[in-house]
This record gives C-alpha cells, structure tokens and sequence, in this order.
C-alpha cells in the first residue's frame, strides 16, 4: 500500500490543486499527439535510429514529465489521464480502497477496492 492515505476530506482539499495539474497533463497529451511537428519528429526519429527530436517534443515531454512527478508526490494515480481519473489511495474499514475522482466531478464521492478499478466504484 501507499506510504500516504487520504481521507475523503483530504482529497477534496487537495483536489483544487489535482485539478490543475491532471487539466496540464491532458492539455500536454493532446498536443504531444496532435502536433504536426512532434509527428514529423517522431517519424524522422524512428528512421534513424533515434535522431534528436525536436525542442518542441523535448518541453513537452519535460512538462508531462514533471506533473506525473507531482501526482506521484502526492501519492495520487493517475489511471486514464485522456477521462482525467486518478485514485488516491485510502482506507475503508481497515482494508486498502482508493478513492475515486474525474475531471469534471465535482468532488471525490467515490470509492472502489483496490482489486475492482472504477467498475466497481460505490458513492462514498
């Protein structure tokens, strides 16, 4: 289990800034996979065994990068960021539950046991 549970209150207080960051990491995703420019790179990149890809792709990838890092200092996972859901690991009646929020819900309401994903999601 994660070094860091979180209450239901404790998720929603941090959710503001969870929000910002989990809205950059879809932000940064759509442009990685809509950029002409980060396609052509990838391409050229392919073909020759690597290659340098462009400044572009690299503050892209460096801005994805240091959010993942951030999430993962909360102690937050991030599942789907193309919905924006992410778990914050919990606790519910001594056994390990994540808690379970998405970009565009208003609050952390849910919960689902670690083994079931958001199929098994219950309002909290």
């Amino acid at each position: 289990m994660a070094e860091r549970l979180y209450t239901p209150a404790e998720a929603n207080q941090l959710l503001p800034e969870v929000r910002v960051v989990v809205e950059r990491v879809q932000r940064t995703q759509r442009a990685l996979t809509d950029d002409k420019s980060v396609a052509a790179a990838r391409e050229k990149a392919a073909s020759n065994g690597g290659g340098h890809p462009s400044r572009e792709l690299g503050e892209l990838t460096r801005a994805l990068e240091r959010d993942l890092k951030q999430l993962k200092a909360w102690g937050i996972v991030l599942r789907d960021p193309t919905v924006g859901l992410i778990d914050f690991f919990s606790e519910r009646d001594g056994e390990p539950v994540f808690l379970c929020w998405k970009i565009g819900e208003p609050r952390v309401e849910w919960w689902h046991p670690v083994q079931t994903g958001i199929a098994g999601r219950k309002k909290l």
